[in-house]
């Protein structure tokens, strides 16, 4: 045990971005750029409702401003706890180029005030991206 020291994502090489324990009433982003084309693990937790999201990222081209990718209840699953509680864990795929990844609130049901039972992974709660091997 001694030999092993606990995972810190924020030293992870892999990951491009985290926008993790996001509060009420947030909208953050953090600015990537993708030397070449390349695959991308998106993680991200959110409150969505009745097909609507609530809680979500998107990523959007620097550029150009336009939406590469956007977190809707259509392409989430049960993230545990409330049914509310939803998750986006997948692989997308972006050109080179600069991106800026987003992830907004509302006004209730986060990680510093659940209004219902909390996601299974709270911590996370936000939205990390990961560079994929290829």
């Amino acid at each position: 045990p001694e030999d092993v020291l606990p995972y810190e994502p924020e030293n992870d090489p892999s990951t491009l971005v985290q926008l993790t324990g996001i509060r009420d009433h947030e909208r953050q982003r953090a600015r990537f750029t993708l030397e070449e084309d390349s695959r991308v693990r998106v993680y991200s937790i959110g409150e969505g409702k009745g097909g609507k999201m609530y809680d979500y990222g998107w990523i959007e081209n620097a550029s150009t401003g336009r939406v590469v990718w956007e977190m809707t209840y259509r392409m989430t699953e049960h993230a545990g706890g409330v049914t509310k509680n939803r998750l986006y864990d997948d692989v997308i795929f972006l050109r080179r180029g600069d991106y800026i990844a987003y992830y907004e609130t509302d006004g209730s049901h986060s990680i510093t005030h659940w209004n219902g039972a909390p996601p299974s992974d709270p911590v996370n709660w936000g939205i990390t991206l990961y560079l994929v091997d290829k």
